[in-house]
This record gives C-alpha cells, sequence and structure tokens, in this order.
C-alpha cells in the first residue's frame, strides 16, 4: 500500500513539474520531460519485449500524457502572446 502511495505522489510530481516547464517562456524546457522518457523507453521496451508489440503502446501512455500537457499550457501561452500583440496593434 505505502508503495502504490509513493508511486502515486511520484507521478503527480512528475506531472506538477511538466506543467511548470511547459509555462516558461521558452519551448525547449517542457519538451525535455518527453524526451527523456523517450529515450528511456524504446531500449527498455526493446530489450523486454523484443519489439514492438501491444505492450509498446501501453508504455507510451505516459509520454502522450506529458505531450498533451505541454501543448495545453503552450496553447495558452500563445493566446496570451496573441492578445498582446492585439493589444499593441490597437495603440
Amino acid at each position: 500500500m505505502i508503495r502504490v502511495l509513493i508511486l502515486l505522489i511520484l507521478i503527480i510530481c512528475v506531472f506538477l513539474l511538466q506543467i511548470v516547464l511547459s509555462r516558461t517562456k521558452s519551448k525547449i524546457p517542457g519538451l525535455i520531460l518527453p524526451a527523456v522518457m523517450v529515450i528511456c523507453y524504446v531500449p527498455f521496451m526493446y530489450a523486454v519485449t523484443g519489439g514492438p508489440n501491444i505492450l509498446w503502446l501501453i508504455a507510451t501512455i505516459p509520454i502522450i500524457v506529458l505531450l498533451v500537457i505541454y501543448f495545453i499550457c503552450r496553447r495558452k501561452y500563445r493566446n496570451d502572446q496573441m492578445e498582446k500583440m492585439q493589444i499593441q496593434d490597437l495603440e
């Protein structure tokens, strides 16, 4: 039970870190965690399964979730930038 709780806390911390990194002005920090996960997952999954199969799809779910968080946060930042540009155009 304790291990499950620790794992859940770790997952929540990773998602919160992804949100913080994705909200920075630069685009690069938000892509660090998904890139690290891809770099770690591909060799591991190849060693465990011997090649692509259904387990690969399941293993990519966290990567997809991190990318969705990234694009949602970046869209909000882009909308803020567009509003600033429109205000400057009106002046």
